[in-house]
């Protein structure tokens, strides 16, 4: 199977160490940003391939997440800079899950 990365998306969902975790909490890591855009460009999966629960599971709830978390983080990084945030993610979710 492709390597899906699992360890590191399962830790960037940890609460006080992860890039999902830490925006839960309002923060907003610009480091932590960068290795979760990393390992998301690192996924790769084929076309036929079938896709643990586990990884959709850890990968479908990133957008409407963060989408709550909009209000939350605009302490630590400006709206816009947020926003391009989640284009540059969902872009990646995209690539990695396709579309129907």
């Amino acid at each position: 199977m492709d390597d899906l990365y699992l360890p590191e998306l399962e830790a960037a969902w940890e609460l006080d160490t992860g890039f999902l975790g830490c925006l839960r909490d309002g923060l907003f890591d610009r480091a932590l940003f960068g290795d979760f855009v990393t390992t998301l460009t690192r996924v790769r999966v084929a076309e036929e391939a079938l896709l643990p629960a586990r990884f959709v599971t850890l990968l479908w709830f990133i957008p409407l997440f963060m989408e709550w978390q909009t209000e939350r983080v605009t302490a630590t990084c400006s709206h816009e800079e947020y926003s391009l945030a989640r284009t540059r993610i969902e872009q990646q979710l995209e690539r990695i899950l396709g579309f129907p």
